[in-house]
């Protein structure tokens, strides 16, 4: 579902295309933000990239605007200076709030929230799960994929996040459960 809000009202509601949900929006970043000079090209960070890629999978810093944020962006440049444009997109559990506004000439900026749809719900045994070991879900997708033996890089394709943060999470992993490498980590994984 598309939502478009012009200065706060709705103006148009329209159904999307069905659009690939990542595995787990909760972990993902809350908040981040991008822009677009009047290239019509997206510029935003890692974080920027990560929270757009659920709803948009080709999307990263370099590329052309989805038609979605073209529409805000050009609504920002055309209106009143300082007026926001909102554009509210849905999609299985989760929704992506977009605010746009035109800081300059042909340059807009966008502001992303990320949330999860109330009555979402995660299992009882997910819960108890995630607290037995300490691992966040994101955490326990990366080890589970680094003990079947994939690569920094693959587990990163996998699940569409940087190499660099995959890193990241596998020094916490081995924090978190004590272990010193990937061959101990598989081992500790298998033995529960």
């Amino acid at each position: 579902m598309v939502h478009w809000i012009d200065g706060g009202a709705s103006s148009q509601s329209r159904e999307g295309t069905d659009l690939m949900m990542r595995s787990n929006a909760r972990v993902l970043p809350r908040g981040a933000s991008a822009h677009s000079e009047g290239d019509g090209l997206l510029r935003c960070d890692r974080a920027g990239e990560e929270m757009l890629r659920a709803f948009w999978p080709g999307a990263a810093d370099g590329v052309a605007l989805p038609p979605e944020f073209r529409g805000v962006a050009d609504g920002a440049q055309i209106g009143p200076p300082g007026v926001r444009r909102t554009l509210i997109m849905e999609q299985a559990g989760e929704r992506l709030r977009v605010e746009a506004t035109a800081v300059g000439k042909g340059r807009t900026q966008f502001h992303l929230w990320r949330e999860m749809l109330p009555g979402v719900v995660e299992s009882p045994e997910t819960v108890e799960e995630a607290t037995s070991d300490g691992l966040t879900q994101r955490e326990r997708e990366v080890a589970l994929l680094v003990a079947d033996g994939l690569r920094s890089r693959e587990v990163a394709e996998r699940l569409t996040i940087a190499p660099q943060t995959v890193k990241s999470h596998l020094k916490t992993i081995f924090d978190k459960l004590g272990v010193r490498n990937r061959v101990e980590l598989a081992r500790r994984l298998s033995s529960r």
